[in-house]
């Protein structure tokens, strides 16, 4: 899809006028008595009359949309990211590849350069499609939408704006791509590949330790989850530095490219789409890339521990001991709870090794997120006001809300062993608040906060923006929040 601006209207074919109302319902018309008609009963404000559009010279067979958008209280940037939205669904439905838009309406309404941003993304992010396995039957049967024209006068306005938000939406395209892709094309290896090929087309560098190095580091909770597999197990390693920057904020995530259970077998139904269980990991590198491109003054480094969880003659067994990288000892007393066993070594060995001011894991964690939050917060576990703040902050601006769970030691209780320092699991109760505190025990010192993302790395419908399958929730909220982070050092 191309989007675009222009001074005037080319075409005339197709036209979308946006208007505010109380209740959203689209209206198509042709440029006649029935246009006056709508346009009347809709427009309602000193800035556009119904004459004004006489002036570019409509043709009587000039089709005309009213896209009708609502304000949503308290989030503004989501009234212009859904307005765009609206947009993409309504030329899908009606098959429509080609349209300009008149801005002049929206123009009235937009009140920041960030609002125009939004409007954009929406529509850019709305117009994702995961294609790469339809063959060409199916494909034709889809609507390709070629060129979207905003016609304003405010040529430098509306070329930033579309150059920000498609910065967004490529990062966050390629988080949707990683996770939308089957497991028997992403594994450990081929996701280190495409990250660091990223990479390189930044100023940004990357590591990646092998089985050999990962035994030095004594990682044996990557190396015992990834024991049963026979790909091998790799802890990516990415950084983005500024000279000038004042703060180092390490992101973590899980990179679980397939989740069987492991000996703790999942039943079918249930295994069926763990292929997104490295949501984490996509959406800190994603993020990376996007802190690159906005070029924010901050350090940041990312760590993605990568494997698969199978059930080969060599994987662990509910009851064996691990001892960490940084020397605690863990019951597994479930394997299908891994994920919390890779994101421990990897929070141990990045917090000593890099030190960093904050730090920040983001997981497709425990069901009991799903249960508790649903479809529409992720959860979030931390130790830290500022980094809260910063987080639930950048989450009100993307609209990747979050909410904060609490973490009082009680719940440290229910993760003691008898026979090790911890176990992997604290039991149905509070399974999202007892899976942080786990991960607690591996970030001693550090300023700490910990993203459940179980209930928002899928979409299960097209919604707005949303297509179905994967959101890439996360790269945005991240590199929004480290944005935050920077302007805190100011203050």
């Amino acid at each position: 899809m191309k989007l675009k601006h222009t001074v005037n209207f080319i075409k005339k074919h197709t036209v979308a006028i946006f208007v505010k109302v109380e209740k959203e319902e689209p209206k198509v018309c042709t440029f006649n008595e029935e246009y006056i008609k709508l346009f009347n009963s809709l427009v309602k404000d000193k800035y556009y009359t119904p004459s004004t559009p006489f002036a570019f010279g409509f043709a009587s067979n000039t089709r005309v949309i009213f896209i009708t958008y609502r304000e949503m209280k308290n989030y503004m940037y989501e009234t212009w990211k859904n307005a765009g939205a609206s947009l993409i669904k309504i030329m899908k439905d009606l098959h429509i590849d080609d349209i300009e838009v008149d801005m002049a309406e929206l123009f009235a309404e937009i009140a920041s350069e960030e609002s125009y941003i939004q409007f954009c993304l929406g529509m850019i992010l709305s117009s994702y499609s995961f294609d790469n396995y339809l063959g060409d039957k199916r494909l034709k049967e889809k609507t390709v939408i070629k060129n979207i024209l905003l016609v304003s006068g405010d040529k430098k306005d509306t070329e930033n704006a579309i150059a920000k938000a498609n910065q967004i939406a490529n990062c966050i395209f390629w988080a949707r791509d990683m996770v939308n892709e089957p497991s028997n094309v992403i594994n450990s290896l081929t996701f280190v590949d495409r990250a660091k090929k990223q990479a390189e087309s930044r100023k940004i560098t990357t590591t990646v330790l092998t089985e050999k190095e990962l035994k030095a580091a004594n990682m044996n909770g990557l190396l015992g989850v990834n024991a049963g597999s026979k790909n091998p197990p790799r802890l990516f390693i990415a950084q983005y530095k500024k000279a000038r920057a004042k703060k180092h904020i390490l992101l973590v995530g899980k990179g679980i490219t397939f989740d069987t259970g492991g000996m703790s077998l999942k039943p079918a139904d249930s295994m069926l789409g763990m292929k997104d269980d490295m949501a984490g990991a996509a959406a800190v590198c994603g993020a990376l890339f996007l802190i690159s491109d906005m070029n924010l003054d901050a350090n940041v480094t990312v760590l993605c521990p990568l494997t698969d969880n199978k059930t080969g003659s060599a994987a662990i067994n509910p009851g064996d001991v691990l001892k960490m990288c940084n020397g605690v000892t863990v019951e597994v007393v479930n394997t299908d709870a891994e994920g919390r066993l890779i994101l421990a070594d990897a929070l141990a060995y990045g917090i000593k090794k890099f030190n960093p001011d904050f730090a920040i894991d983001i997981a497709t964690l425990t069901g009991a997120c799903s249960i508790a939050l649903g479809r529409n917060a992720t959860g979030l576990m931390s130790n830290d006001e500022v980094l809260t703040k910063a987080l639930v902050d950048a989450g009100n601006d993307t609209y990747e809300r979050v909410w904060e769970l609490p973490m009082f030691d009680e719940y440290k209780e229910q993760i003691r062993s008898d026979i090790a320092d911890i176990k992997n699991t604290g039991g149905r109760l509070a399974g999202t608040i007892t899976a942080a505190q786990f991960l607690s025990c591996f970030t001693e010192g550090a300023k700490w906060a910990h993203l459940d993302i179980a209930c928002t790395s899928i979409s299960e419908s097209d919604n707005k923006y949303l297509s179905k399958g994967a959101t890439g929730v996360g790269v945005y909220l991240l590199a929004k929040t480290v944005e935050k982070l920077v302007d805190v050092q100011k203050v």
